[in-house]
Parts: structure tokens; sequence; C-alpha cells
């Protein structure tokens, strides 16, 4: 008989290791691309050496995920953030990527990507409730 265990938190990192290669001889049987995820970023900093922007992303099979993009208040408004994602978008045009992709909360800057030229391609509503987690992305048409 199965039985099925519940424990709160993460993963005991043996059982994670099982999993993992579980999920690599499926994906390998199917004949899935390689799962190959490489972290990037871009920072600005003042000459104090204090963060005033980032853009950190993942390049996964052919596009960028941009994960985090934060601009410090003082920074807010003068387009440091728009250069940050155009500097992502010109590397990701220059390795020849399908495009970028991105999750913002509707309290966030869904309105900002959009002005970029990302669209939305779904939409999670009362998450959390009242509002709406919204996936944009930009192919780049190679």
């Amino acid at each position: 008989m199965t039985n099925i265990k519940f424990s709160p938190g993460k993963l005991d990192s043996e059982i994670k290791l099982q999993l993992s290669a579980g999920f690599e001889r499926h994906s390998q049987a199917q004949q899935a691309p390689d799962y190959e995820c490489d972290w990037l970023n871009w920072t600005l900093v003042d000459e104090q050496g204090k963060l005033i922007a980032a853009l950190t992303g993942q390049l996964l099979w052919d596009w960028l995920y941009i994960d985090e993009l934060w601009v410090d208040e003082v920074g807010r408004g003068t387009g440091i953030g728009k250069q940050l994602m155009q500097t992502a978008e010109s590397y990701a045009i220059e390795q020849q990527l399908s495009g970028l992709w991105l999750w913002t909360q509707s309290w966030q800057a869904p309105g900002f990507y959009l002005s970029l030229g990302y669209s939305e391609f779904t939409r999670f509503e009362d998450f959390p409730k009242g509002y709406s987690r919204i996936g944009l992305r930009k192919p780049l048409g190679r």
C-alpha cells in the first residue's frame, strides 16, 4: 500500500537528488532538449559602490527570462530601468535568442513593460486576492 508522507519545508537533499534524476531520465526518454540554465545579471552602482539598479535573468532554451528588475528610489523615473531592459534585449539579439519573457504583478509595472513592446500572454487573477500575476513576453523574430 502507498504511504504518502507530508512534511513542510523543502525536500531533504537526498530526496531532491532522486527527484531531479527522475525528471532527467524522463526528459531523456522523451528526447527533450537539455535543461541548461545560465544566470545573467546587469548592475549599476554609484561611486561609493551602492547598488542603484539591477536586472537578473536566466537563459534557458533560447529565451531570456527576466527574473528581477529593480531600481532604487533615487533612480526611478530617470530611464535606468528602460536602459537595463534595452541592454538585456540587445544581449538577447546578439545571442540570437527567440525572445525575452517575465512575470510582473498588477501593482508593479505592467504598463512599463507594455511600453517596451512586451505583450501579455497570461494572467493569473486573484494572485494574491484582488491582484493579478501577469506573464509578458517579447519575441525577437529572428
